[in-house]
């Protein structure tokens, strides 16, 4: 069965997110007073053939530490659901 999985990627709150304050201070500068916090993060998409939803999400756990994301720094979160095609 094909599956789509996404990887939400985002530094860790421990660590300083240069980018996400780059945004901040344009977008307050900008005139969005409003404005608390931004972060900025990336969303991976992948497509891949599994046997259930749980062996997709194992195995894009695993693409996950192998390269995708540095655990160090960032931290991430799968969302895994059934494709149509």
């Amino acid at each position: 069965m094909i599956f789509k999985a996404e990887v939400h990627i985002m530094p860790r709150k421990t660590v300083l997110d240069t980018q996400g304050k780059a945004v901040e201070k344009t977008l307050i500068h900008l005139g969005y007073t409003s404005l608390k916090e931004a972060n900025v993060g990336k969303i991976v998409k992948i497509r891949l053939d599994a046997e259930s939803a749980d062996s997709a999400k194992k195995s894009v756990e695993s693409m996950c530490q192998d390269l995708l994301v540095n655990e160090l720094t960032e931290t991430f979160d799968i969302i895994i659901e059934a494709s149509c095609k």
